[in-house]
């Protein structure tokens, strides 16, 4: 009678165990995208294009920089072309799959808030500030990374951007 007793106890334990792991796995996995910002932590080259809002477009050649990692991010990207360079750069915070943080284009003079979602290998961010808005994503996996960038309120209105890991 005493080993059926301790036998039950033991399944209760077992199923408890189960149920606790069935309410907290899915709000971890929501908490914490897989691979998180870490792999864009490093230094990136390539190349895209930019869009004026005057219709005019041309080639770009960039480098990034991506420091901290974690719950950190600072973004330096920084493009060449023959009208106008692009400078941006971007302090975030991450919390679970949420980014919060400042945002700035130097060339075009646009800094503000930056907001938006983390998800496995995509950060899609809405970025505004005094005339200005729009959206910047950033696609990464692996030793790649591409990212776009609209705007309104100032002269550039798209940028697209492909990066090689250095």
């Amino acid at each position: 009678m005493l080993h059926a007793a301790t036998r039950a106890s033991s399944s209760s334990r077992i199923v408890a165990l189960l149920l606790l792991l069935l309410v907290a796995a899915p709000a971890a996995l929501l908490a914490a995208p897989s691979g998180g910002i870490n792999p864009l932590v490093g230094t990136w080259s390539g190349a895209g294009r930019i869009t004026y809002t005057d219709g005019s477009n041309e080639g770009i050649n960039c480098s990034a920089y991506y420091t901290g990692g974690g719950s950190d991010l600072r973004m330096a990207i920084q493009c060449r072309s023959d009208k106008n360079p692009i400078h941006i750069r971007s302090r975030l915070r991450v919390d679970g799959a949420r980014v919060t943080g400042t945002w700035e284009e130097r060339t075009f003079n646009a800094s503000g808030s930056a907001t938006g979602r983390l998800s496995s290998g995509r950060m899609t961010l809405k970025v505004s500030g005094s005339g200005f808005n729009g959206t910047m994503t950033v696609s990464f996996g692996g030793s790649s990374h591409s990212v776009t960038i609209t705007t309104s309120g100032i002269a550039m209105s798209k940028a697209t951007m492909r990066f090689n890991k250095r």
